[in-house]
């Protein structure tokens, strides 16, 4: 009851883990349904599935939904949030690289400008 997913744990190794459990339960003889599966796996998600969870709940019948299906789903979901972190990542990482490069040509004009009228004051001083 208190199994939870981990911070920065993949759906993957949260299913993994989800399987050890419900595999030595079964052993105990406890056996678990496809439903209970699939409750048990979004309701130890991260609160920042919520979203996701929500969407799922509201759009499919838990009762019937296989396992597989919610894990490929999940899975696929997981896939889309770390392409768009990366592709932010990557987004500040040209940013920064292009702000570097523009201070430094801007930097270098202005030194051109005052070599340049040597002491004259220039119209854009």
């Amino acid at each position: 009851e208190l199994f939870k997913m981990q911070p920065n744990e993949s759906i993957k190794n949260l299913y993994n883990r989800l399987l050890d459990i419900t595999n030595g339960l079964l052993g105990l003889g406890k056996v678990f349904g496809q439903d209970e599966l699939v409750r048990k796996l979004l309701g130890c998600l991260n609160d920042e599935w919520e979203p996701k969870v929500t969407a799922i709940e509201e759009s499919k019948d838990l009762k019937t939904m296989e396992i597989e299906e919610l894990l490929g789903s999940l899975m696929t979901h997981e896939e889309e949030v770390s392409s768009e972190e990366e592709l932010e990542e990557e987004d500040y990482v040209l940013f920064a690289k292009r702000f570097t490069k523009f201070a430094k040509m801007n930097k270098a004009r202005r030194f051109q400008k005052r070599n340049f009228n040597k002491g004259e004051g220039s119209k854009m001083d």
